[in-house]
C-alpha cells in the first residue's frame, strides 16, 4: 500500500461510482493529516486488513481479519470484500461490490455505517446501532436488527428478527449474551457468535 493525502483521496472519490461518492468521506481528516490515507490499487489478499485510520482498496479484498487501531476510521473497497468476520467496529465500511463473511455483527451504538453496492452473504447477521443499507440482497438464515432499520433494496433472503425497540430481547436471545440488567451485551454477544454457538433460543 502507499500513503496518499486526504486531498488526493477526495479527488479520487469524485471519479468513483455514486455509492462511494456519496458515502466515502472522513470527518476526522484534520486530526490525521500525518497518517493520511492508505491506498492500494488492484486486488488484495491478506491475513489482516488494517483500517488505519482510512484504508482504500481499489479492487477486491480477501482478508481473514479486519483490524482497526484507532477509535474512528473508514474502509472503502470498490470491488468485493471477503472476510471471516466483521464485528464491533469504530469505522464506516463502504463496499462497492458484494460482501461475503461468515458472520457480520455490526454493533456500533449508532455511530457508524455499512453501505454495500451488491449483496451481503453470510451465515450470521446482527445490527445494534449501525446504519445498514444494501443495494442488493442480504442472504442469511436470520437477520437480527436490534436498533435501526436494516435496508436491503433487493430484499432479505432469510428470517428478519426486529421490532425490539423498548421490548425484551430475552424473548429470542440466550441469557449468556445478555447483561445483568437483561439487555443486549455487545461483547458477550460477539464472543458467542465467534465461538460458533448460536445466541438464539431454540
Amino acid at each position: 500500500m502507499k500513503k496518499i493525502s486526504f486531498a488526493e483521496f477526495d479527488a479520487w472519490t469524485t471519479r468513483q461510482a455514486r455509492l462511494i461518492q456519496e458515502n466515502a468521506f472522513f470527518d476526522a481528516a484534520h486530526a490525521f493529516e500525518d497518517e493520511g490515507v492508505m491506498f492500494h490499487q488492484g486486488d488484495l489478499v491478506v491475513d489482516e486488513l488494517m483500517v488505519a485510520p482510512v484504508t482504500v482498496i481499489d479492487g477486491n479484498v480477501s482478508a481473514r481479519k479486519i483490524g482497526y487501531p484507532y477509535d474512528v476510521g473508514l474502509l472503502v473497497v470498490t470491488g468485493n470484500l471477503t472476510c471471516e468476520h466483521i464485528g464491533r467496529m469504530s469505522f464506516d465500511v463502504i463496499v462497492g461490490g458484494h460482501l461475503h463473511a461468515q458472520s457480520v455483527c455490526v454493533n456500533t451504538s449508532n455511530d457508524y455505517l455499512l453501505r454495500v453496492g451488491g449483496n451481503i452473504t453470510c451465515d450470521f447477521f446482527s445490527e445494534y446501532g449501525c446504519a445498514v443499507e444494501v443495494q442488493g440482497k442480504i442472504i442469511c438464515p436470520k437477520v437480527l436488527s436490534l436498533m435501526n432499520k436494516v435496508v436491503a433494496h433487493g430484499g432479505i433472503e432469510g428470517e428478519l428478527i426486529d421490532n425490539f425497540r423498548g421490548k425484551d430481547v430475552a424473548q429470542v436471545l440466550i441469557s449468556e449474551v445478555l447483561a445483568d440488567d437483561g439487555y443486549f451485551d455487545e461483547e458477550k454477544f460477539e464472543a458467542c457468535v465467534r465461538s460458533g454457538k448460536s445466541p438464539y433460543k431454540d
